[in-house]
């Protein structure tokens, strides 16, 4: 393989990935550097130190070099929006030496990268959007201190002054603000919500007046109580949109909101908005994954894309008033939601062509005939069937994040695809670990055995799709803390599939539906399916990694435990170049020839 280093971006990090056309015997390690607009060099902070040395901060990789051939550089933003520069460069130097007398090698050269933008707006009128919604991070752990808990960093990302929520959030707060502010040339908002108590953002939608048509969901919300005297504990639940729900139904006036209380089982899932100008055109249309909370924003892993494109922002409208409709005809009667009608406009998808030859196939959900029965007797839904056909016309690489997608979902059909295709080139990540225990025995043929009530058994996963975990346990670095991994329910909240990034046919699945059979058949969602549009695909493929990779250590840590959780550079070459690259000096590590399989 070629001597090159490319460097990828979305809006929230950069990737720098490297490699030489043989291996750098004698190499250290890498210092990596930013360049600025300006030509200034800035060393990349690192956390790790030789052993017998202590973790300090300030230090960088100049001291303390990266010992891999793959990098993220995680500060980018947040120097973007101090400087208001966001194109960078970087310089890739190989080091030489003994720990404290490092110098830069010279028989290996250095490398600069490709110049990337860290910004949300792509080619073809798209603006792809990621939060940094990551709690198991050294910095949150810092930020709570001595109150590393839940309740604490709820009421810190509530604050919408509050800089840990500016941070965590990234972008997110600006795009679905920017987003509701057109309406200040004219027009109006024609909003899907399924969680609303954010209350920055509610203020927001209740200026909007009259300006704002809301179909708002029921988020059932349980709390549990413990009776001070008979120690009993007591569950409750609530509509954690209740709040907004009444703010809103003044604001909007009495045909504004449409109040859609799901049944049991059942979840109105959309988080989309469409923009109707002055003219009453559809413009643009903001879907994904993020839910008009706190955490939302800023405690889980989220995605958001806008579409300013007036043919999938029709179609969204479209979508839209099935959704009035069929909340009008049920008469505020649950069960009576969902209908037949509503189900069959659904049952069909429709594509659109894009800028640059790219194609976006939409589909919404509920669309099977009627709600699932017994799973074992279910046709496959048409919007799946068609994730499916994608994940089976995979030639490199599967790439996915989800929340709790059931059975049969994303992580059966990708085990299925690599068990054709072992070459595949796969990673995914999961908040319910149902969804990795099913990949790892879809890979294997096998179905996970029943579960015994009142018994416990081991979670089998593979290192290539597990759950998401944190450093709380008895295992954990020396330099480094405890640290928080959910604040809520979810840790990844994205639902992505990422498919051939780098090709011509790369393909880019989003939206609410969590990529498995339960959405189609119970739950209101929007999904798309953007074919060929590589700038989208190498921007989810950083957000995904970057997923992937964060969790990937403390996947080893909890599984393997002091061994993996030495975080100690090595002090001889050999020790850390056999990670990469074989006895003939080609690479042998997955992830690398994955990133330098890209053309810049």
């Amino acid at each position: 393989m070629a001597q090159n280093a490319i460097a990828f971006a979305n809006n929230d990090v950069i990737t720098i990935a490297w490699s030489y056309d043989r291996r750098p015997d004698g190499c250290m390690g890498f210092a990596l550097y930013r360049i600025d607009h300006n030509q200034k060099e800035t060393p990349l902070p690192s956390h790790a130190v030789f052993p017998g040395d202590t973790i300090r901060p300030g230090q960088t990789t100049r001291d303390y070099p990266v010992q891999k051939f793959y990098w993220k550089d995680v500060y980018a933003r947040l120097e973007s929006e101090r400087t208001g520069n966001r194109k960078y460069r970087y310089r890739v130097v190989p080091l030489e030496g003994r720990p404290k007398g490092l110098q830069p090698m010279t028989s290996v050269p250095d490398m600069t990268t490709n110049e990337v933008t860290i910004s949300p707006q792509l080619p073809g009128g798209i603006a792809a959007y990621f939060n940094r919604g990551l709690l198991s991070t050294q910095r949150v752990a810092r930020a709570l201190g001595a109150n590393l808990n839940p309740k604490s960093l709820n009421t810190l990302i509530a604050d919408p002054t509050n800089g840990l929520r500016a941070s965590l959030s990234s972008d997110m707060v600006e795009a679905l603000i920017g987003f509701l502010d057109r309406t200040q040339a004219g027009g109006k908002i024609y909003a899907a919500l399924y969680e609303l108590n954010d209350q920055e953002l509610v203020a927001k939608l209740e200026g909007l007046g009259h300006d704002l048509e809301i179909v708002l969901a029921n988020s059932v919300v349980t709390s549990t109580t413990t009776d001070k005297k008979t120690k009993k504990k007591k569950t409750t639940k609530s509509d954690g949109n209740d709040d907004a729900r009444l703010r809103l139904a003044k604001s909007c006036g009495p045909h504004g909101k449409w109040d859609r209380i799901m049944p049991s089982n059942h979840i109105a899932h959309n988080k989309f908005l469409v923009y109707v100008d002055a003219a009453k055109r559809p413009i643009a249309v903001l879907l994904g994954s993020t839910n008009w909370t706190p955490n939302g924003l800023c405690a889980q892993t989220n995605n958001t894309l806008v579409i300013q494109d007036a043919d999938v922002a029709g179609r969204y409208l479209d979508y839209w008033k099935q959704l009035a409709a069929d909340t009008e005809a049920a008469n505020g009667v649950p069960k009576d939601l969902q209908r037949k009608a509503f189900r069959g406009w659904n049952s069909k998808g429709k594509s659109f062509p894009m800028s640059g030859g790219a194609t976006l196939e939409s589909w919404f959900s509920p669309n099977t005939p009627g709600p699932r029965g017994k799973p074992k007797q279910e046709k496959q839904p048409n919007d799946m069937a068609a994730v499916v056909k994608a994940i089976d016309g995979a030639k490199s690489a599967i790439l996915f994040l989800v929340f709790y997608p059931g059975s049969p979902s994303v992580a059966n059909w990708t085990a299925k695809a690599s068990r054709k295709d072992k070459q595949l080139f796969v990673r995914g990540c999961v908040t319910n670990k149902s969804a990795s225990e099913g990949f790892y025995y879809a890979l294997k043929g096998m179905t996970p055995p029943p579960k015994k009530q009142g018994q416990k058994r081991a979670i089998r996963q593979d290192p290539r799709v597990f759950g998401a975990e944190a450093l709380d346990g008895k295992h954990i670095p020396k330099g480094w803390q405890r640290e928080l991994l959910k604040a809520g329910f979810a840790i990844i909240h994205d639902k992505i599939l990422v498919i051939d990034p780098f090709s011509d046919n790369c393909v880019v699945v989003t939206g609410s539906h969590n990529l498995g059979h339960k959405a189609s058949y119970d739950n209101d969602e929007n999904l798309v399916i953007v074919r060929g549009d590589k700038e989208l695909a190498t921007a989810y493929t950083v957000h995904v990694l970057d997923v992937w990779d964060h969790f990937a250590w403390r996947y080893l840590v909890k599984r393997e435990g002091k061994q993996a959780a030495d975080q100690s550079l090595e002090t001889k070459p050999e020790e850390w170049l056999g990670r990469y690259f074989d006895a003939q000096g080609k690479i042998k590590s997955a992830q690398l020839a994955f990133w330098m399989g890209a053309k810049v």
